[in-house]
Order: structure tokens, then C-alpha cells, then sequence
């Protein structure tokens, strides 16, 4: 059984940009040791859409482009990995979470994040049910409650759609940003960001 830091079911763009941003703080004194580990099991919606509205992305690239080019950015950090596979289950064991996939493996962490996307509930085990997305734009879409901070508890997140954003790139990512940074601010024992510009001594 491997043992990481944050676990992320769900390599989307939400799952992608809450591995992403974790990562990018490896620098950190508090960051110490940390791992994070996306598990993708490839049925991201974004695979399937051509970009045409995204803040920053040239207008008609493909979602398949821009999971590759986030995944390459989350590879760049060594405290971050995404395999394939899917998680079938998840029960907590005292202070842990233990994922089980299909094919097998499993997986001990400390922190879980759920960014499965809003349109499946496939996972045995989890504390929480899904209910009707308000913003989903379709009466199948589903959410998770949180506390604004897409904390369901202490150790468990919702992020991407499944968070109860509208179905837009940019909010996805946002929401999967929003996650790293509430697990980060518990990290450095304080309310903490994490930019792209030189720390000032």
C-alpha cells in the first residue's frame, strides 16, 4: 500500500489544477516531504470540448490539449504524480483515508479530494451523497455539500463541477485552485496563497 499526502480522484481540470497548485508550493519550509497523487480514470469531459471561451487558452484548442499540457505541468514537480486507474472504493481507517482502485491497488492518505465530475457517483464507501446540482444546467447533474470551502470535513474535499460550479473551464479550475489553497492555508498554519512571482525576503 502506498502512502501519500492528498489523494485527488479525478484527473479533470478541477482535479488537475488542485494537484497543480499543491504542488507549486514544494518550496515551501512547511511544505516539507508532502505527496500528492492524482487518479485519473480518463472520462474527463474536457477530453471530448474545444476551448473557445477559457481566459488565457488560445480559442479554439482542444480539451484534450490542455488536460496534456496540465498534466506536463503537474509532472514538472516531483512531490506530484498521476497514474491511470479508478477508484472503486474509499472507507476511512482512523486518521486515514484507504482508496481502493479496479485494478487492485490501493492507496493511504491523509487528505482526500473528490473531483470526479458532476454527472457520476461510482464510489463505494464515502460519507457523503450526492444531490441535485442547482447550477448543472441538466436535471441529472449532481453536487456534494460543503462548507463554502469545499470542505465536506476536516480531511475531505469536493472540487471541479462536483463542487456545484457551472460548467465552464475557468470555474472548474478556479474550484480546484480554491481546494489547494484551503489545504495549503491547514499546512502552513496560517491563510497562505501560492503565486508565480519571487517571494520578497
Amino acid at each position: 500500500m502506498q502512502s501519500v499526502d492528498v489523494l485527488i480522484i479525478g484527473g479533470g481540470v478541477g482535479g488537475l489544477s488542485c494537484g497543480m497548485t499543491l504542488a507549486s508550493a514544494h518550496s515551501k519550509r512547511w511544505f516539507g516531504d508532502r505527496t500528492i497523487l492524482i487518479v485519473d480514470d480518463a472520462q474527463s469531459d474536457l477530453d471530448k470540448a474545444v476551448l473557445r471561451n477559457a481566459p488565457g487558452i488560445e480559442p479554439g484548442t482542444t480539451g484534450r490539449a490542455v488536460l496534456q499540457r496540465m498534466r506536463s505541468q503537474v509532472d514538472q514537480y516531483g512531490s506530484a504524480a498521476l497514474i491511470e486507474d479508478e477508484i472503486i472504493s474509499v472507507e476511512r481507517s482512523g486518521e486515514h483515508w484507504l482508496a481502493r482502485s479496479r485494478t487492485g491497488r490501493c492507496w493511504q492518505s491523509q487528505v482526500l479530494v473528490l473531483a470526479t465530475g458532476f454527472k457520476r457517483w461510482e464510489i463505494d464507501g464515502l460519507p457523503c451523497s450526492p444531490q441535485s446540482h442547482p447550477r448543472g444546467g441538466k436535471p441529472d447533474r449532481i453536487m456534494l455539500e460543503h462548507d463554502g470551502a469545499y470542505r465536506i470535513d476536516n480531511t475531505l474535499y469536493v472540487a471541479s463541477l462536483l463542487g456545484g460550479g457551472s460548467s465552464q473551464f475557468a470555474i472548474a479550475a478556479g474550484i480546484g485552485a480554491q481546494v489547494a489553497v484551503e489545504i495549503l492555508s491547514g499546512w502552513a498554519g496560517k491563510r497562505t496563497h501560492v503565486h508565480d512571482v519571487p517571494e520578497t525576503p
